[in-house]
């Protein structure tokens, strides 16, 4: 039993780390690409259409959209495992859920599956919609259309964003909360003095 408890709490921390560094690397990413290739004076042939002010953010945008895809990827995987070994640490192994360390991770990480949840299945799909639209009008040089779309883009985004930050941070206290659950109380010292061995002597 110990060996499948050791196999359980591996797969649980794998799939944790996994979840939070997909979250990390979605916004450093962000946080580099926008800004790098804005001062760039690129022009994309595929837009050429477009107005050429526009093609910094229009190529940042085909990356960003190529690192999210493999972060929702990554999630996809690392959710459900992650889960499914905390159940079976709390349901299987009978670890406490009276004890608030595991109260906490167990709410963290449900409330961060959920909300990926809502945004895997209401709001990537609508995003994504009107991403791919806004590049397909860009292309033809539809320019009003293509406004239109990015705009209904944009007015998702930040729901989008407000979700990973919340996630990320809601992961990180389920991390800290994990470490306090998995730490054993140190043990308490006899606290007898020895007898002198002077007075035996």
């Amino acid at each position: 039993m110990t060996g499948y408890f050791k196999i359980v709490n591996v797969i649980y921390w794998l799939a944790l780390i996994v979840w939070i560094s997909a979250l990390i690397s979605a916004g450093v990413a962000a946080m580099n690409v926008f800004p790098s290739l804005d001062t760039l004076p690129l022009q994309l042939e595929q837009y050429a259409a477009y107005p050429a002010g526009e093609h910094p953010r229009l190529a940042a945008g085909r990356i960003m959209e190529g690192v999210f895809f493999l972060v929702d990827v990554l999630q996809f995987i690392a959710i459900p495992l992650t889960v499914l070994a905390l159940l079976a640490q709390l349901l299987f192994f009978r670890l406490p859920l009276k004890r608030i360390s595991n109260a906490v991770r167990a709410a963290m990480i449900v409330i961060a599956a959920g909300l990926f949840a809502c945004h895997a299945t209401m709001l990537a799909p609508k995003m994504n919609r009107e991403l791919r639209s806004f590049w397909s009008a860009a292309e033809t040089g539809q320019v009003d259309e293509a406004q239109a779309h990015r705009r209904a883009f944009n007015a998702y985004h930040p729901r989008a964003d407000a979700i990973l930050r919340i996630n990320l941070l809601l992961l990180l206290v389920a991390a800290g909360a994990s470490a306090a659950a998995f730490t054993p109380a140190p043990a308490r010292g006899d606290t007898t003095l020895e007898q002198p061995r002077l007075l035996n002597s």
